[in-house]
């Protein structure tokens, strides 16, 4: 059966009408008209899947209130319209489609008219049409994550549409549900060198299956098209030259402190052989990702140790038009990644106090902040941070940074470090806590560490840093 969409509004074909409506005079049926009586189109010259057509009727005893239509003389729909539009939908797998239509008026006492007026329309499908959103797609390089984005529409509308089909360079065609407008790629061996396939991700948690021919170190072209319910396809959109970098380590390093970078990666070269990096800072955050979530949820889940640092910078997201420390964009996919078995080390501090609805309380096990800390620094000692568990080691520093966030730490965490400090009157009493862990209670393993100052202000022994980043890294992670 051929289905029917009705919207009441002016588009693309129009055939002229009237109406003329008498006295009550009677008991005779109305008259029903449609002009011109037959349309003769063919080929190329029919007409699209949305037309608009029009009608009038006549009573000579009474007059005309209103009007029903149909498609098959079986089904039919009230209006008191004298034109509408239709959005007539081509049979499967069609090409085009003669449409019969018929209209009958119904006058002021109920009588229909017995001979409704008839006109075909013949009809054409329109190929679809889908562009790449290439704001919001990943470009130029991805590391082992690459997120696509598109729009796309039917000119005989949306319920023509049927999916989408995507590939990777010479590979095969994969199937997409029309309900999606994104995926993510990520290879299926995330440490390949050469060709391997592209795993497909609707989210972080739905993969619906695979491409072929993903290159590894080398530069990609990523096609993709629409097709509808007459299987006309769109014509490509094309994302050329991605280069696609692999896993080279079981640790994930993001920067988030662009004054500090340097000194974090030297402070893991010392302490661990290798490790993959990105700077999310560059170009005033210009590189991170459009959505956090799923690209960066997917990337972090290809690792098992995940560190990630950031001062109290905030950066605009080109997507979102919002600002946030690159720590509290992350922290979503963070949670994520520590849910499905993964192991992060945090180092961060921000302006206090923190937004009362900001995800970074729940994922750094922050209770409350004093907003009395604003403006609190560190005593210029070398135990300026205080060991409160076995393995962690003092930390000093030869100035007074303001480059901590002391908090009041949940009860399910383990405290690590307290700070000794100094305020600007009135004398600061709030919290001092700033590091904690968090074990399995019933594996007693740690899968989460959190230090709340910048490691680059404990300079009275950069030796002592290294060796809290091998303690974490190497010891309390190595399960």
């Amino acid at each position: 059966m051929r289905n029917l969409l009705f919207i009441f509004s002016v588009l693309s074909f129009s055939v002229f009408v009237g109406c003329n409506k008498g006295e009550k005079d009677g008991n005779q049926a109305p008259e029903t008209i449609i002009v011109p009586k037959e349309i003769n189109l063919s080929g190329e010259q029919r007409l699209k899947s949305t037309v608009r057509l029009a009608w009038f009727g006549t009573d000579i005893d009474g007059f005309v209130k209103g009007y029903e239509f149909s498609q098959d003389q079986i089904t039919w729909h009230y209006t008191t319209k004298t034109d509408s539009t239709f959005v007539f939908i081509i049979e499967e797998g069609q090409e085009t489609n003669d449409i019969e239509f018929w209209v009958r008026s119904v006058d002021n006492i109920g009588l229909k008219d017995l001979t409704p007026a008839t006109l075909t329309v013949p009809i054409k499908n329109t190929p679809p049409n889908i562009t790449l959103n290439k704001t919001l797609t990943t470009s130029d390089t991805a590391l082992l994550v690459a997120t696509l984005f598109w729009d796309a529409d039917d000119p005989d509308g949306i319920d023509n549409l049927k999916g989408f089909q995507i590939k990777l360079n010479d590979g095969e065609w994969f199937d997409l549900p029309k309900k999606v407008n994104n995926v993510s790629l990520t290879p299926s061996d995330p440490s390949s060198k050469g060709i391997t396939n592209a795993n497909v991700y609707l989210s972080a948690s739905e993969e619906i299956g695979t491409l072929t021919g993903l290159k590894m170190y080398d530069t990609n072209s990523i096609y993709i098209r629409s097709y509808d319910l007459s299987q006309s396809y769109s014509e490509l959109d094309t994302l050329s030259g991605l280069f696609f970098k692999g896993k080279n380590s079981d640790l994930l390093v993001i920067g988030g402190d662009r004054d500090r970078n340097d000194f974090y990666k030297q402070r893991i070269s010392n302490i661990y052989s290798t490790f993959d990096y990105i700077d999310y800072t560059i170009d005033d955050g210009a590189g991170q990702p459009t959505f956090w979530n799923p690209t960066f949820t997917i990337m972090a889940l290809q690792y098992e140790k995940l560190f990630i640092y950031s001062d109290k910078t905030t950066y605009l997201n080109d997507n979102t038009k919002k600002t946030s420390l690159i720590l509290e964009a992350a922290a979503e996919s963070i949670e994520e990644f520590i849910a499905k078995g993964g192991k992060a080390f945090i180092v961060g501090y921000f302006d206090n106090p923190l937004d009362a609805q900001s995800n970074l309380l729940s994922l750094l096990n922050i209770e409350s902040i004093d907003v009395n800390s604003k403006g609190l620094f560190l005593e210029r000692l070398p135990d300026a941070l205080v060991s409160q568990e076995n393995g962690y080691p003092n930390l000093g520093t030869n100035k007074f940074p303001e480059t901590t966030s002391p908090f009041k730490k949940t009860t399910d965490v383990i405290s690590i470090y307290e700070g000794q400090f100094s305020s600007k009157t009135p004398a600061y009493v709030g919290p001092n806590t700033l590091g904690i862990k968090k074990v399995n209670e019933g594996t007693g393993n740690t899968f989460q560490v959190y230090v709340a100052a910048s490691m680059a202000d404990m300079n009275s022994d950069y030796a002592k840093v290294d060796s809290l980043f091998h303690h974490v890294l190497n010891v309390e992670f190595n399960w």
